[in-house]
């Protein structure tokens, strides 16, 4: 369930922003042109820039259900300085902020989330499947709002957002702590309960629950054995390391460069060129 809406949230934000772009409220309040809604925008991706960096620390050092709880504090904290917006500085600021906490959050939040999810659950893809219901949500909500006469035609989507982070946070004391970061910290018996709830309803002494937890127990005192943790030195000194690090960068920029990100964000304006100029006609679309 806390996967699902991790997942939920990001395909949310990105719907609602372009539904966002689309209403006459919102362009017309901010007095967005061609270069300040482009900036508006990019604000998600350049306040997450520096999220990232610190993402592994944060999450290694927290825990993971730690790390989702203050993640998710910090998207409520955004979304409620978004939704007070006045102005279009306020507005960058706030979702730059807001942004700077998913890039922070994908490393609290999201990383915390991904992290939990793997290190005790077998690949479901009802976890990837979490961004399009986000998305589909946003869609519906922003259509409703989208006719009212106020600002909360584009106050409310951005508002409703924050019951993704709410519904984590209640879901939290329901998720067991990720069995590899208690054995990393030294809580064997807490690693080992971990296990057997997500594995054999909390019966520690199944044979699966017993070989999960050996694998993992084994697994990291092979990593410290054989110095495999990954540090910045270790970026720099080794070749594989860069090249693997190249590979997953890549993943970001390669997929933008599809265009997906012009049918993500500005759907109201590719709709104009096409001769689709009706605001509920393109929030239908």
């Amino acid at each position: 369930m806390c996967s699902i809406v991790q997942s939920a949230t990001g395909g949310y934000d990105g719907s609602m922003l372009n539904g966002l772009n689309i209403l006459p409220l919102y362009t017309d309040y901010f007095e967005l042109n061609n270069v300040t809604k482009g900036l508006n925008t990019a604000s998600v991706s350049i306040g997450g820039f520096i999220g990232p960096l610190v993402s592994g620390i944060a999450a290694d050092r927290l825990g993971r259900r730690p790390a989702i709880f203050w993640g998710s504090c910090l998207t409520i904290l955004g979304i409620i300085v978004q939704t007070a917006a006045q102005n279009i500085a306020m507005e960058d600021h706030n979702r730059a902020w807001k942004c700077y906490n998913r890039g922070f959050r994908r490393g609290i939040f999201d990383r915390g989330v991904s992290y939990e999810y793997s290190e005790y659950e077998e690949p479901e893809p009802r976890f990837n499947l979490g961004y399009s219901i986000g998305a589909l949500i946003a869609a519906g909500v922003t259509l409703g709002t989208g006719q009212w006469l106020s600002t909360w035609a584009w106050r409310a989507p951005s508002l409703f957002q924050a019951i993704f982070s709410l519904l984590c946070i209640l879901t939290l004391p329901f998720i067991p702590e990720s069995p590899r970061w208690l054995v990393q910290q030294g809580h064997y018996e807490e690693a080992r309960l971990s296990v057997a709830q997500t594995n054999s309803h909390s019966e520690i002494s199944d044979p699966v629950v017993v070989a999960i937890f050996k694998e993992i127990v084994d697994t990291l005192k092979w990593e410290r054995e054989e110095g495999h943790g990954i540090s910045p030195i270790e970026i720099l000194k080794r070749p594989v390391i860069r090249k693997r690090l190249l590979v997953g960068i890549s993943a970001g920029p390669f997929s933008c460069i599809a265009g997906n990100v012009i049918a993500s964000y500005y759907l109201g304006s590719e709709l104009d060129t096409a001769g689709i100029t009706d605001t509920k006609d393109q929030l239908k679309a």
